[in-house]
């Protein structure tokens, strides 16, 4: 594994600036609004296009059954693989703040989450569960470290601070010669799946004014950009077969676009490729079912990323696909890493719209 260059501090290119400008434009338009008398009025949140009734219900009774299942000590899970996982946390965490941010009435269960994944922090930087049931550790520490960067860039808490700056640079000094990040140190484990989930990680932290060396995010974009087919999918890694696969794919282009890439042909190809006919299998729960949440998080923020004509033609899919498989509980349902782990994705996704998390807003 190779290490990299101390960081840099120059500004980043990502940071919580444009994001907050972003939100100055939106309040300013709401304000505009109630002033010429539309909907919006008097304090009244202004609902975004596509989100209907029966959406925020959802979206409402998704949060209140995962709030019930938080445990006392801020994880999630008292069973299985995944039990006390720091993803799953992360991600409950980021749905928890897509209501309204650190602000919002799930303000306690952020907290709480926050103080989990502190918790869980090594002295190396390494934030992993106590009793690691999995092979895919480092998943989870990358969804840690992006869920704290959002959480930092609104509270500032030096706490947050110390664990997301040395989590960060584990993912950092974990970086391969190929530009990817990997389960060992083997080379040529690589693989497009975790190397975007450190990306985002990494995103996290910059706009929350932790240093990344361009030359990281640069060598990760090459490693990608090489990972890339015929077809404009993306395979699992650089030296495995020319085979696409629907969620991952997704995810690459995430990743690409927010690094800058927005108008690079390797960007079009694979939104190209997302707008395909693609096998039941593989958007649907069944054979691929741990895929599904993954897949459908990835494709809606590819979707946000390509704008709007592509967000009209996705969303609304999306929305009522997902409204239809919530149980009576409020839960989404995955049997391989739990329900935890699948209402927090859905809940990530029906959210979208509201833009309330900066990294889930870059476009």
């Amino acid at each position: 594994m190779s290490k990299v260059e101390s960081a840099s501090q120059k500004e980043p290119k990502f940071s919580r600036r444009s994001a907050l400008g972003a939100v100055l434009v939106s309040t300013l338009a709401v304000l505009r609004n109630w002033w010429r008398g539309t909907p919006a009025q008097a304090g009244f949140p202004v609902i975004p296009e596509h989100v209907t009734p029966q959406t925020q219900a959802a979206i409402e009774y998704g949060l209140k059954w995962l709030v019930s299942q938080q445990m006392t000590d801020g994880g999630f899970g008292r069973q299985g693989s995944y039990a006390r996982n720091v993803g799953v946390c992360a991600l409950a965490g980021t749905a928890f703040l897509s209501q309204r941010g650190m602000t919002g009435a799930y303000r306690r269960s952020i907290q709480e989450c926050v103080r989990y994944l502190l918790g869980r922090a090594q002295e190396n930087g390494f934030i992993v569960e106590q009793e690691v049931r999995t092979h895919a550790t480092l998943y989870g520490h990358g969804f840690a470290t992006m869920f704290l960067g959002q959480v930092f860039g609104e509270s500032y808490d030096p706490r947050v601070r110390e664990v997301l700056k040395a989590a960060t640079q584990l993912i950092l000094n974990l970086q391969n010669g190929q530009g990817g990040w990997s389960y060992t140190s083997d080379p040529q484990d690589a693989d497009v799946s975790i190397t975007t989930c450190q990306l985002l990680a990494l995103f996290s932290a910059r706009q929350a004014g932790i240093g990344v060396p361009r030359e990281a995010i640069e060598r990760s974009v090459e490693f990608l950009k090489q990972a890339q087919n015929e077809d404009g999918g993306f395979r699992y890694r650089l030296d495995d077969p020319p085979e696409s696969l629907f969620p991952r794919s997704a995810a690459a282009v995430v990743a690409l676009t927010c690094a800058g890439l927005q108008e690079d042909e390797v960007v079009k190809r694979g939104r190209d490729y997302l707008k395909q006919p693609h096998p039941p299998l593989e958007l649907s729960p069944g054979q691929l079912a741990e895929y599904h949440f993954y897949g459908r998080f990835y494709a809606t923020h590819a979707a946000w990323q390509a704008g709007k004509p592509e967000w009209d033609r996705w969303y609304p899919l999306v929305r009522d696909e997902l409204l239809a498989q919530q149980s009576t509980s409020g839960a989404w349902h995955d049997a391989n890493i739990g329900d935890e782990y699948a209402t927090a994705m859905a809940l990530l996704v029906l959210q979208f719209p509201y833009g309330n998390v900066p990294l889930l807003a870059i476009r």
